[in-house]
C-alpha cells in the first residue's frame, strides 16, 4: 500500500491537542470526538483512508493508498430492528480486513457528505478507536474539483488483528435508556429526520432539526459555529440524536462532537424501533 500510512501527522495532531481529547460522560479517558479536514489536507503522510464509495466509483479513481469500505458492513440486524450497530466482533474483523490498527490516524471519505462516512466514524469511536477520526469535507467530489491526485484500481491491503481496548457505552443510548429520560431536563432528544417524517411522529420532546441543515447550499458542513445556533446552542449535559435507523443521525453527532460538545448520544434503534413499539409514547 503506498502514501497514506502509519506515522505522525504533527499538524492534525497540534489541532486536536489545543481541541482536547475529552473524555466522554462516564469517565472514559478514550477520545471521542470527529474532525473534518479540507480536500487539500487529504494527502497527509500517516493517515489511513478509509473510502466507502461504491467499489465501482473507488475502482474508477480514489485518494492514493485509500482503501475500499463497506459502511453497511458495521450495520445489523438486532431483534428485528434494522440498521443497528454490527457486534464488536464483526466490526473488528471489518477493521482488520481494512488493515487498520487502533492507533491510526484515519480519514474517512464517501461520495460527498452524506451519511455513511459519518456512520463509520462513529462506530469507530464507539468500538473504541485510539487514533484520530476525521470526515473528508465535500467528500471526494469536493477533492476531485480542487484537481487533486487520484489513482485507479484496487489498491493493496495488509489485514492486521485489529483489537482495541474498550467499547464507549456512553455514545449509545437505547429504548430503556430514552424513556427513563424523557423528563430529563439535561438530555435534548434532536430528531434530525425531515419535518414531514417528524410530523408523522416523533419521541416526545424531541427537538427537530433536519440533518441536512448541517451542511451549507454548497454541501460542505457549517462552521462550528453555525451548527451550535441551528441547534438552539444548548447548555444541556446530554444531547441524543436520532433518525430512523441512525445513519443520519450518525452526521448531526459528528459535527456536535466538532462544534464542542462533549456528551454526545446516538440513540441506534432510533424511530424504527420506537415508531414500532405500540407501548412508547409518540408525539
Amino acid at each position: 500500500m503506498t502514501g497514506l500510512r502509519r506515522g505522525g501527522w504533527i499538524a492534525w495532531g497540534l489541532a486536536l491537542a489545543l481541541a482536547g481529547c475529552d473524555a466522554d460522560a462516564e469517565g472514559d479517558a478514550a477520545p471521542t470526538e470527529v474532525t473534518s479536514v479540507e480536500p487539500g489536507d487529504a494527502l497527509r503522510d500517516g493517515v489511513v483512508v478509509l473510502d466507502v464509495r461504491a467499489f465501482e466509483a473507488f475502482d474508477g479513481g480514489h485518494i492514493p493508498g485509500a482503501i475500499a469500505f463497506d459502511a453497511g458492513s458495521l450495520r445489523a440486524t438486532v431483534d428485528g430492528v434494522e440498521g443497528q450497530v454490527a457486534p464488536r466482533d464483526v466490526a473488528e474483523a471489518e477493521f482488520s480486513a481494512a488493515g487498520l490498527s487502533p492507533g491510526d490516524d484515519v480519514l474517512v471519505t464517501g461520495a460527498d457528505n452524506g451519511t455513511d462516512p459519518a456512520r463509520v466514524a462513529w462506530t469507530l469511536r464507539y468500538y473504541g478507536h485510539e487514533g484520530g477520526v476525521m470526515l473528508l469535507d465535500g467528500g471526494m467530489a469536493a477533492y476531485v474539483a480542487a484537481g487533486l491526485e487520484v489513482e485507479p484500481g484496487a489498491g493493496d491491503v495488509t489485514p492486521t488483528d485489529y483489537a482495541a481496548d474498550t467499547t464507549r457505552d456512553a455514545l449509545r443510548v437505547d429504548k430503556a435508556w430514552v424513556l427513563e429520560h424523557l423528563d430529563d431536563d439535561d438530555v435534548v432528544l434532536f430528531d434530525v429526520r425531515t419535518p414531514e417524517e417528524f410530523a408523522e411522529g416523533h419521541i416526545p420532546g424531541a427537538v427537530n432539526v433536519n440533518w441536512t441543515q448541517n451542511l451549507d447550499d454548497g454541501g460542505r458542513f457549517r462552521a462550528d459555529a453555525d451548527v451550535r445556533s441551528l441547534h438552539g446552542d444548548p447548555d444541556a449535559a446530554t444531547l441524543v440524536v436520532y433518525c430512523r435507523t441512525g445513519s443520519r443521525a450518525s452526521v448531526s453527532w459528528a459535527l456536535l462532537r466538532r462544534a464542542g460538545f462533549t456528551d454526545v448520544r446516538l440513540y441506534d434503534g432510533s424511530w424504527a424501533e420506537w415508531g414500532a413499539d405500540p407501548d412508547t409514547p409518540k408525539g
